[in-house]
């Protein structure tokens, strides 16, 4: 006897249900379970809708009201869904339950789309299309194993859901979608997730009733009675189905001659306009990374020894071996070259008038909003993350041997070789990255705050008040934190302290990553108070800008306290009678308001040209000595070549590879994911043709085999002797 999913009652009419013949073929049956299930779906739906009511009315007037009502509905129906079973004549039942099973994938594709921020109907036909018959293969893929129409749908609309509901926040917190590397980076993104407002939308409430509604309908589903012979041939060809369609995917062009691809440029406007779940899987095929066309290891040697015109054997004879620090500070960003910002005070005083032994330019960074580490392995290793798959983190894929790296060079000189980062050590996989690129000594945040403090913090849910109040306690006096962050002006103690402490028979190198200015910046904090707003923005100058940007304003408030912290950094080494020199620089853009960066620039992220697309991949630079150097202002320079810079300023040995990137750097100042800029300020696009395609493409090899080709690595070139 067949048994109602939700009801768990007999499909046959007992004292406890009641049914309603509806014309000659349908009946209708509603079960005391069922009615009191349907009840309680209904009411929770609504409850939920009810409570966040505001959530409507914040979504734009009258639009937002309309959605509300129809959620409204929406909760209703969705509890009379579950509380009444229609009877069907069984072959009217097959056909009716099949053809719901071919609509029930447009539900699905909306509610991901929903969290997406997209209408899926606003998409052309053909993309429409393509995404219903990627959702039908996912669907197929549980169906060739179940045999059934009920459990695809319940298994796979749940997971669309949380994919879905995972690139909602991501967006949210970096300003960029869920791509595959992402989950090699789940561990790094818990220690964060702390600081980030997980509070619910509309978008998110729509989503949650179009799963309910999917749920629901799926529980009712029955799949056809069929012969044998039906049954293998249905499972057997989605089976056939979706291994002709991944291998065409992952072995030929077809797909991406096709304009089935995905926006290397702009993932964000990929996932927009052809679908979040279709360029997730696109995505895929660009995971692992691959020799450049002609590469050939002992080719390498010649590419570097030609471009630099130099003999392996013959080096200067004098060197200079000053203190290097070099301060990757986080998320540090000037938003002036966006547009015209103005502010109710300077944000940057010091920092702006820093002239004196002081060279300084715009950095070009290959991450905006997020992913620091990228930015810190092109800092490392002069190597640019456009040379490998889009949206990839080399810390977490590629970094698992020893590697050259700034690190290395400088230690082939006998310095010290010290990181510090006042965070945890686990993010980004650095304690394993940092001993391969050759660091003896790594201090995180565990030597900063107590481990007991840290551990208490944690299993109170990350609480930054409560963190507060236990460091207070513990370190009475020393004002550690700003907001949950170790503040920059504590960091640079510690960076004080470290170069107190030092080896003096050894020149002292530091690398140093900063975390004050994480974002998250909706924190209210006892610890932190805001001193800058926005005033103007490109000749508006209406009152209520002061109030429209509230995480433009905090995220300006904290680059004014870093601004501080680095001007006594620069007094205590300015004393210093060891040559020193400092390096620092901004890792990536924040992700503030889309609407505040939209108003800076001038038009939507979808409609960007090339040039303006760059300035969201710009942060300042500074190069300073406490002893006389040619100061310079350096228009653009690509954070690949930084570290090769400040070895040339601070007259240290350089290898090969170090000279043959200042050389390129002459004519191709920046190579990175947006796309190239020439000497004389031509921006090509990331995939597009450039007169420069040998060169980069000889650059590639040479990077290839630093990263990936251990075996035939060419180390002569990547070490001094």
């Amino acid at each position: 006897m067949h048994t109602d999913p939700l009801t768990d009652e007999s499909r046959q009419p007992t004292a406890h249900t009641r049914s309603l013949r509806v014309g000659q073929h349908i009946t209708l049956t509603v079960g005391r379970k069922s009615l009191i299930l349907g009840g309680c779906i209904a009411t929770a739906l609504l409850l939920l809708t009810l409570l966040h009511t505001e959530c409507y009315l914040q979504a734009a007037s009258a639009r937002g009201e309309l959605l509300y009502v129809l959620s409204l509905l929406a909760s209703v129906v969705i509890g009379v869904i579950a509380a009444v079973r229609v009877e069907l004549p069984p072959r009217v039942d097959a056909v009716v339950n099949t053809v719901v099973v071919l609509l029930l994938p447009i539900v699905a594709m909306t509610m991901v789309e929903c969290l997406n921020s997209n209408f899926t109907w606003d998409w052309s036909p053909r993309t429409l299309l393509v995404n219903y018959i990627l959702y039908m293969l996912f669907y197929g893929v549980v169906y060739v194993f179940s045999g059934s129409y009920r459990l695809p749908m319940l298994i796979m609309n749940v997971l669309f859901f949380l994919f879905g509901l995972t690139n909602f926040y991501v967006r949210a917190f970096r300003g960029t979608p869920f791509i595959p590397m992402d989950l090699f980076a789940a561990g790094t993104a818990a220690n964060v997730a702390a600081a980030y407002d997980f509070s619910f939308n509309h978008l998110v409430i729509i989503a949650i009733l179009l799963l309910a509604f999917l749920t629901v309908v799926a529980a009712r589903l029955r799949t056809p009675r069929l012969n044998i012979i039906t049954k293998i041939a249905s499972r057997t060809f989605f089976a056939v189905l979706t291994v002709c369609v991944v291998c065409i995917y992952l072995f030929t062009d077809l797909y991406a001659q096709a304009g089935l691809a995905p926006d290397f440029w702009s993932q964000k406007r990929g996932y927009n306009r052809t679908g979040a779940l279709l360029n997730f899987c696109l995505n895929t095929k660009y995971t692992t990374s691959s020799a450049p066309s002609g590469y050939d290891a002992d080719e390498v040697k010649t590419i570097v020894y030609t471009a630099v015109s130099d003999d392996p054997t013959d080096q200067p004879q004098e060197y200079d071996s000053p203190n290097i620090i070099c301060i990757m500070n986080e998320s540090l960003s000037d938003l002036s070259v966006l547009g015209d910002l103005q502010t109710n005070v300077e944000y940057m005083p010091f920092l702006n008038s820093l002239e004196e032994n002081t060279v300084r330019g715009n950095l070009y960074v290959p991450v905006v909003g997020a992913s620091t580490s990228n930015t810190e392995f092109e800092f490392l290793t002069g190597a640019p993350m456009s040379f490998f798959p889009a949206g990839s983190n080399a810390y977490m894929l590629y970094v698992d041997n020893p590697m050259h790296s700034l690190v290395s060079v400088l230690g082939g000189q006998n310095y010290s070789k010290l990181a510090f980062h006042p965070y945890y050590a686990s993010g980004w996989n650095r304690p394993t990255v940092y001993e391969n690129f050759g660091f003896t000594r790594f201090l995180s945040i565990g030597s900063i705050i107590d481990r007991d403090i840290l551990i208490q913090y944690q299993d109170n849910g990350y609480d930054g008040e409560l963190l507060q109040q236990l460091v207070d306690e513990q370190y009475p006096g020393e004002d550690i934190l700003l907001r949950r962050y170790v503040s920059d002006e504590y960091n640079y103690k510690e960076v004080i302290e470290l170069y107190e402490k030092r080896n003096k028979s050894q020149p002292f190198f530091l690398f140093n990553v900063t975390m004050q200015n994480h974002g998250g910046y909706t924190e209210v904090c006892s610890n932190f108070t805001e001193t800058v707003h926005v005033t103007g923005i490109n000749g508006n100058t209406d009152a209520s800008l002061a109030t429209a940007y509230p995480k433009a304003n905090q995220y300006l408030s904290l680059i004014k306290a870093s601004d501080q912290a680095f001007s006594e950094l620069i007094t205590y080494f300015s004393a210093v009678e060891e040559p020193t020199v400092i390096c620092m620089f901004g890792d990536h853009q924040p992700n503030v308001e889309s609407e505040f960066l939209q108003a800076l620039l001038g038009g939507s992220p979808d409609d960007l040209s090339v040039e303006q697309m760059q300035k969201q991949y710009v942060t300042p630079f500074y190069i300073w000595a406490n002893y006389d150097i040619e100061e310079k202002t350096i228009e653009r320079l690509g954070v690949n070549y930084l570290s090769s810079y400040v070895m040339q300023v601070a007259g240290v040995k350089m290898s090969a590879y170090n000279r043959y990137l200042l050389k390129l750097s002459e004519t191709l100042p920046v190579i990175n994911t947006v796309g190239v800029i020439d000497a004389d300020g031509n921006h090509y696009a990331y995939g597009q043709s450039t007169p420069y395609d040998d060169r980069i493409n000889d650059y590639k090899k040479v990077v290839y085999n630093l990263v990936s080709d251990e075996e035939n690595r060419q180390d002569e070139i990547f070490t001094v002797q």
